[in-house]
């Protein structure tokens, strides 16, 4: 007896109501009464047996069994779905939800663009995109891809390698005529320099340059930190100190002049970017949709690098 496959529908119900955080929500987005939500879940819990949900008056939380279950048939539905868009012929137009994460400045800059041109290409898609600087995992929250800076040592995941990104060291005019323009990485200790501040364990993070086969590594921490790179690009701006931000943070302020690039010498071959998805024999139309579109947007040679004649 397959109580799983006997009960799909009660399945998707589960995965929508696990998705979407409430009865309310998830009955929304299938087009029921949240009563009906709610009955199905409790049939399917009846039928295996176990307790899949923690209720409470104001929130959900799953149980160990049930993220179990969600983790498995999230793959499950995801082979039902992609193998009928192939049956019916539907798998040439993406559709659906596509839920995707980036890094917070990379997912502003350059993947929100490329994500505005999908949604205008292919009216049928609706796509949900979280941009933070967290590393999530992919099977657990759901979501179809992210785009990573750095390289991704999950074994499970497919990690495509769009691009290498590389960082650069700016200060504005201004401050650099009241300062001076450190001609290598150690004279940044006699410089003000403004760091990214990892929020939840208080640590910088480091400036590691690269000149031949020199390496040079500083921990900065100026007396204005933050969490938020277009923050730090503003500060910086304003003539606050120094700071070392991703190429596609500081282009538009480089290119301007409200910005000049300095210690070019020793700037590092790059960072990977690399586009994660989960393994799927049949890869659904709209991350097909989502791969073409972050190749284009993220191509090995980066366009706001050459601009900036790196």
């Amino acid at each position: 007896m397959y109580i799983l496959i006997e009960h799909l529908k009660h399945v998707l119900n589960f995965v929508r109501v696990a998705d979407s955080g409430s009865f309310t929500a998830a009955a929304h987005r299938l087009g029921v009464s949240p009563a009906a939500v709610s009955k199905s879940v409790s049939l399917l819990e009846g039928k295996l047996g176990v307790k899949l949900l923690n209720r409470t008056t104001r929130s959900l939380s799953l149980t160990d069994d049930g993220e179990l279950l969600l983790q498995r048939c999230r793959l499950i539905l995801l082979e039902v779905e992609a193998t009928e868009a192939e049956v019916t012929g539907a798998s040439l137009t993406p559709r659906g939800k596509l839920r995707v994460h980036a890094p917070v400045g990379m997912g502003r800059k350059v993947i929100m663009p490329a994500l505005l041109s999908l949604t205008a290409r292919y009216p049928g898609l609706s796509i949900n995109s979280d941009f933070s600087d967290r590393v999530p995992n992919l099977a657990e929250e759901g979501l179809d891809a992210t785009i990573r800076i750095g390289v991704t040592a999950d074994s499970r995941v497919i990690a495509k390698t769009l691009s290498r990104l590389r960082y650069v060291t700016c200060a504005s005019p201004a401050y650099l005529n009241a300062h001076g323009t450190p001609a290598t990485p150690a004279d940044l200790e006699r410089h003000n320099c403004l760091a990214y501040v990892q929020w939840q364990t208080g640590r910088y993070h480091e400036w590691d340059f690269q000149k031949g086969e020199e390496r040079y590594t500083i921990t900065p921490g100026g007396n204005l930190n933050v969490n938020h790179p277009e923050a730090i690009l503003d500060a910086v701006v304003a003539g606050a100190g120094i700071a070392r931000m991703a190429s596609f943070i500081a282009e538009s302020a480089v290119m301007d002049g409200r910005l000049k690039l300095v210690l070019t010498d020793w700037i590092a071959p790059g960072t990977p970017v690399q586009l994660v998805y989960l393994p799927n024999r049949h890869l659904s139309p709209r991350i097909r949709a989502f791969v073409d579109a972050m190749t284009e947007a993220l191509p090995p040679k980066l366009p706001w690098e050459t601009a900036m004649g790196l």
